[in-house]
C-alpha cells in the first residue's frame, strides 16, 4: 500500500512538473484592444460615438479575430468598419486599410472588415475572422459613414 502511494505521488509530481513545459509550448494569443473616439467628421455630422473593439491574433491557428461594439450611430444602418494600417493620430486618422497582401484586392478576404449593423437604438456589433495573423501594422479600427465612405466617423487604436 505504501509502495502504491509513493508511486502515485511520484507520478503526480512528474506530471505537475511537466505541466509548465506544456504550457510554455502553447502558442498564446496576442490581444490588442481600444476604445472609440469620435473623429471631426463624425462630430460635424452630430455623432457622439462610444464603444470598444478587440483583435485576437493566434499564430498556432493562423487566425485573427476582431470584435467591435459601438453606440451612438444611426438606427438600423450598416456601417463600413475596417482595420487600418496607422494610428488614429495619423493623417488621415488610421491611415489606409490594412491589407494581408499589400496592394492586393480591396475586399473582406484581403482586408479585415468587421462591418456593423445597428439596432433601433443606434447600437451595433460586428466581427470578422480571418485565416491569417495580422501583422503589427494592423494598428487601428475606423468606422466610415454609410453615405460617403471617405468620411471617417470614429477611430480606435489597437493597443
Amino acid at each position: 500500500m505504501a509502495r502504491t502511494r509513493r508511486f502515485l505521488a511520484a507520478t503526480l509530481a512528474a506530471g505537475l512538473l511537466a505541466l509548465p513545459a506544456t504550457i510554455a509550448q502553447a502558442d498564446p494569443a496576442t490581444v490588442t484592444s481600444g476604445t472609440f473616439r469620435t473623429l471631426p467628421g463624425g462630430t460635424d455630422l452630430g455623432y457622439d460615438i462610444t464603444g470598444h473593439a478587440t483583435m485576437v491574433r493566434v499564430a498556432r491557428t493562423d487566425t485573427t479575430r476582431v470584435r467591435v461594439h459601438v453606440q451612438g450611430l444611426d438606427a438600423d444602418q450598416v456601417y463600413g468598419v475596417h482595420v487600418h494600417n496607422a494610428p488614429c493620430s495619423a493623417m488621415p486618422p488610421g491611415g489606409g486599410h490594412y491589407q494581408h497582401e499589400v496592394g492586393g484586392a480591396v475586399d473582406p478576404v484581403n482586408e479585415i472588415w468587421p462591418t456593423i449593423t445597428t439596432n433601433a437604438a443606434g447600437a451595433g456589433a460586428g466581427h470578422a475572422l480571418h485565416h491569417h495573423v495580422a501583422r503589427a501594422d494592423a494598428q487601428a479600427i475606423v468606422i466610415h459613414w454609410p453615405e460617403n465612405s471617405s468620411v471617417r466617423l470614429a477611430c480606435l487604436d489597437l493597443d
